[in-house]
């Protein structure tokens, strides 16, 4: 089989988009790591890692034997660290970029009207 350039993040921000978006439901199954390493086309290893890593941001627990099952409360998780993710890191981004190019503040407020 021919591996993607796929890392663990890319896995870790797939769980996460879908626990937000309600593909992943709390307290129900996510893909084994097998099941995932064949969609993502990566190495079981691959995904061990990133499963670790949702594990240890408690978005994620295993039942031995059973599966991995998304935590209770882990949609409000991921919500509050891309919030604090977003505000500190993409915020001071897009603000520095629109200085550079010249985007005025009434032409920034506007273009993020929702």
């Amino acid at each position: 089989m021919a591996y993607l350039n796929v890392g663990f993040t890319h896995i870790v921000d797939y769980i996460t988009e879908g626990i937000l978006s309600g593909r992943f439901p709390e307290e129900e199954r996510i893909p084994s790591v097998r099941d995932m390493a064949v969609l993502m086309q990566v190495a079981p290893n691959t995904v061990v890692h990133a499963y670790e890593k949702l594990t240890a941001r408690e978005l994620i627990y295993t039942q031995r034997g059973i599966g991995f099952y998304i935590s209770t409360g882990a949609k409000e998780r991921v919500r509050s660290q891309r919030k604090a993710l977003f505000m500190e890191e993409t915020i001071p981004q897009v603000q520095r970029e629109a200085r550079l190019i010249g985007i005025s503040a009434d032409e920034l407020r506007e273009a993020l009207e929702l």
